[in-house]
């Protein structure tokens, strides 16, 4: 079960693009701002779900922005003015047309190839994810992406694992259970759904492996996952 496949390059590119100049004056680099940006959403759409006050991803992007150019550095004195609901949209946007990581295709075709039912699981809305394959011109049927927003629960919460289970069917006895995932934490709280992890470092780069735990298989890329996945637990 392929989980975070997916490049933010493109946000963090309309960010420069929109706020670039504007950042620069306060010493801010426009890629580690949308990446604190990021985390700092998804912290808040975890601690949300976890105090049963669920909110979709993207209306906690939306409103935090401020937030975040505050803690970054910018003074209040300017925050006022600092974005336009356009640059916001803007942003919005773009990060939503993710492009795929290298490899995806290869990757896909490996697990099928390999004997295994591939499924997504993902924290945005399903006919997103689904936009998201169309473009990178990789098959996926729209009834094998799942989304937390069908539980009303955010990832890393149990509830989102045990649905992906239950879902495809990997709850049998018997059944090899593989959860793919370029976020350790992701990987993590697979693991304590029971299932086997897969892990590449061609996002996070570090394992953390004091913190999170060692994953059953890491890899430094999205092919390489594909074919140590289908040789490790594929059909002998």
């Amino acid at each position: 079960m392929p989980s975070v496949v997916f490049s933010y390059d493109n946000g963090a590119h309309a960010v420069q693009a929109r706020l670039g100049d504007k950042l620069a004056k306060y010493g801010i680099p426009s890629k580690l701002l949308f990446y604190a940006w990021v985390c700092g959403t998804e912290r808040d759409y975890s601690y949300l779900s976890q105090i049963k006050q669920y909110k979709p991803f993207f209306d906690i992007l939306s409103s935090t922005l401020t937030r975040v150019l505050f803690q970054a550095g910018v003074p209040e004195k300017d925050l006022n003015g600092f974005f336009t609901k356009d640059d916001l949209e803007y942003i919005r946007s773009e990060y939503k047309a993710l492009r795929p990581r290298p490899g995806l295709g290869e990757m896909m075709q490996t697990l099928r190839d390999g004997g295994f039912e591939v499924w997504c699981c993902s924290d945005a809305n399903v006919d997103r994810v689904k936009g998201y394959f169309d473009k990178a011109g990789v098959e996926m049927p729209l009834d094998h992406i799942l989304s937390a927003d069908m539980v009303k629960a955010g990832k890393p919460e149990a509830e989102v694992y045990k649905f992906a289970r239950e879902k495809a069917g990997s709850d049998k006895p018997g059944e090899v259970s593989v959860f793919a995932a370029s976020h350790a934490w992701d990987c993590a709280a697979a693991k304590a759904a029971g299932f086997q992890t897969a892990y590449t470092t061609t996002y996070e780069y570090d394992e953390c492996v004091d913190i999170f735990g060692k994953q059953d298989l890491v890899t430094p890329d999205l092919p390489s996952l594909g074919r140590g996945i289908v040789e490790k637990w594929g059909k002998k």
